[in-house]
Protein backbone atom coordinates (compact mmCIF):
# COMPACT_ATOMS: atom_id res chain seq x y z
CA UNK A 1 0.00 0.00 0.00
CA UNK A 2 1.15 3.32 -0.46
CA UNK A 3 1.36 6.57 1.55
CA UNK A 4 -2.20 7.50 0.48
CA UNK A 5 -3.50 4.08 1.08
CA UNK A 6 -3.98 3.70 4.98
CA UNK A 7 -6.08 6.54 4.96
CA UNK A 8 -7.93 6.57 1.55
CA UNK A 9 -9.07 2.65 2.20
CA UNK A 10 -12.87 2.40 2.86
CA UNK A 11 -11.97 0.84 6.28
CA UNK A 12 -9.63 3.59 7.54
CA UNK A 13 -12.21 6.53 5.89
CA UNK A 14 -14.76 4.88 8.04
CA UNK A 15 -13.11 4.61 11.10
CA UNK A 16 -11.79 8.34 11.11
CA UNK A 17 -15.55 9.17 10.52
CA UNK A 18 -17.04 7.03 13.31
CA UNK A 19 -13.90 8.95 15.49
CA UNK A 20 -15.06 12.01 14.70
CA UNK A 21 -19.06 11.11 14.90
CA UNK A 22 -18.19 9.40 18.27
CA UNK A 23 -15.93 12.33 20.04
CA UNK A 24 -16.26 15.18 18.00
CA UNK A 25 -17.90 18.51 18.46
CA UNK A 26 -21.68 19.02 17.37
CA UNK A 27 -19.91 21.25 13.98
CA UNK A 28 -18.10 18.33 13.59
CA UNK A 29 -20.58 15.52 14.33
CA UNK A 30 -23.23 17.09 11.87
CA UNK A 31 -20.31 17.68 9.20
CA UNK A 32 -19.34 14.38 9.09
CA UNK A 33 -22.91 12.68 9.08
CA UNK A 34 -23.15 14.88 5.81
CA UNK A 35 -19.64 13.62 4.37
CA UNK A 36 -20.52 10.32 5.20
CA UNK A 37 -23.80 10.87 3.31
CA UNK A 38 -21.98 11.98 0.69
CA UNK A 39 -19.54 9.59 0.94
CA UNK A 40 -22.62 6.67 0.20
CA UNK A 41 -24.60 8.52 -2.21
CA UNK A 42 -20.77 8.62 -4.18
CA UNK A 43 -19.92 5.07 -3.89
CA UNK A 44 -23.58 4.09 -4.54
CA UNK A 45 -23.50 6.18 -7.75
CA UNK A 46 -19.66 5.11 -8.53
CA UNK A 47 -20.61 1.18 -8.12
CA UNK A 48 -23.65 1.15 -10.34
CA UNK A 49 -21.61 2.83 -12.98
CA UNK A 50 -18.71 -0.06 -12.76
CA UNK A 51 -21.43 -2.33 -12.98
CA UNK A 52 -22.82 -0.63 -16.27
CA UNK A 53 -19.35 -0.18 -17.83
CA UNK A 54 -17.47 -3.29 -16.41
CA UNK A 55 -14.33 -1.78 -17.53
CA UNK A 56 -11.40 -4.04 -17.27
CA UNK A 57 -8.61 -2.78 -14.53
CA UNK A 58 -4.92 -1.68 -16.44
CA UNK A 59 -2.99 -4.47 -14.50
CA UNK A 60 -6.25 -6.97 -13.86
CA UNK A 61 -8.44 -8.02 -15.79
CA UNK A 62 -10.39 -10.40 -14.04
CA UNK A 63 -12.15 -8.04 -11.10
CA UNK A 64 -16.35 -8.69 -10.87
CA UNK A 65 -17.83 -5.81 -12.32
CA UNK A 66 -18.64 -3.97 -8.91
CA UNK A 67 -14.96 -3.93 -8.62
CA UNK A 68 -14.35 -3.02 -12.44
CA UNK A 69 -11.62 -0.27 -13.41
CA UNK A 70 -13.94 2.87 -14.35
CA UNK A 71 -14.77 5.16 -12.16
CA UNK A 72 -11.97 5.15 -9.13
CA UNK A 73 -14.04 4.39 -5.96
CA UNK A 74 -10.96 5.75 -3.71
CA UNK A 75 -11.20 9.09 -5.52
CA UNK A 76 -14.55 9.39 -5.63
CA UNK A 77 -14.91 8.57 -2.17
CA UNK A 78 -12.59 10.82 -1.44
CA UNK A 79 -14.10 13.91 -3.16
CA UNK A 80 -17.49 13.24 -2.49
CA UNK A 81 -15.94 14.04 0.87
CA UNK A 82 -13.91 16.59 0.65
CA UNK A 83 -16.79 18.95 -1.19
CA UNK A 84 -18.10 18.96 2.00
CA UNK A 85 -15.49 19.45 4.55
CA UNK A 86 -14.22 21.89 2.32
CA UNK A 87 -17.49 23.87 2.36
CA UNK A 88 -17.79 23.70 6.04
CA UNK A 89 -13.59 24.09 7.00
CA UNK A 90 -12.66 26.54 3.83
CA UNK A 91 -9.32 26.95 4.94
CA UNK A 92 -8.59 23.10 4.44
CA UNK A 93 -9.96 23.22 1.03
CA UNK A 94 -6.70 23.11 -0.76
CA UNK A 95 -5.00 20.23 0.96
CA UNK A 96 -8.66 18.04 1.38
CA UNK A 97 -8.38 18.15 -2.85
CA UNK A 98 -4.99 18.10 -3.17
CA UNK A 99 -5.08 14.91 -1.03
CA UNK A 100 -8.06 13.63 -3.41
CA UNK A 101 -5.89 14.19 -6.18
CA UNK A 102 -2.54 12.63 -4.36
CA UNK A 103 -5.23 9.01 -4.02
CA UNK A 104 -6.41 9.35 -7.38
CA UNK A 105 -2.72 9.59 -9.21
CA UNK A 106 -1.89 6.71 -6.85
CA UNK A 107 -4.21 4.69 -8.32
CA UNK A 108 -2.90 5.14 -11.90
CA UNK A 109 0.51 5.08 -10.38
CA UNK A 110 -0.19 1.42 -8.77
CA UNK A 111 -1.80 0.13 -12.24
CA UNK A 112 -5.28 0.26 -10.74
CA UNK A 113 -6.92 3.00 -13.06
CA UNK A 114 -6.52 4.24 -16.28
CA UNK A 115 -6.62 8.21 -15.95
CA UNK A 116 -10.46 8.76 -17.21
CA UNK A 117 -11.39 6.35 -14.47
CA UNK A 118 -10.20 8.82 -11.61
CA UNK A 119 -11.73 11.81 -13.62
CA UNK A 120 -14.37 10.00 -13.52
CA UNK A 121 -14.79 9.12 -9.70
CA UNK A 122 -12.91 12.70 -8.83
CA UNK A 123 -16.40 14.22 -11.35
CA UNK A 124 -18.58 11.48 -9.36
CA UNK A 125 -17.79 12.52 -6.25
CA UNK A 126 -17.70 16.27 -6.24
CA UNK A 127 -21.01 15.75 -7.62
CA UNK A 128 -22.54 13.43 -4.87
CA UNK A 129 -20.42 15.96 -2.18
CA UNK A 130 -22.46 19.14 -4.01
CA UNK A 131 -25.80 17.20 -4.68
CA UNK A 132 -25.33 16.08 -0.35
CA UNK A 133 -24.77 19.80 0.39
CA UNK A 134 -28.21 20.63 -1.43
CA UNK A 135 -29.82 18.06 1.08
CA UNK A 136 -28.22 19.30 3.96
CA UNK A 137 -31.47 20.77 5.84
CA UNK A 138 -33.27 17.94 4.73
CA UNK A 139 -31.02 15.49 6.18
CA UNK A 140 -30.05 17.57 9.43
CA UNK A 141 -33.43 16.92 10.37
CA UNK A 142 -33.68 13.53 9.43
CA UNK A 143 -30.65 12.76 11.87
CA UNK A 144 -31.85 15.39 14.88
CA UNK A 145 -34.66 12.45 14.90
Amino acid sequence: MDGTGAISSYPGLALIQLGVIYFGKEKEVKTTRIAVTAWAIGTLATTATKVIVNRPRPENDSSPSWDSSFPSGHTSSWFSMAVVYADKYPKLTIPLYGFGILVGLSRIYQGQHYPSDVLAGAILGWASGFLTLKLEKTLNRFFER
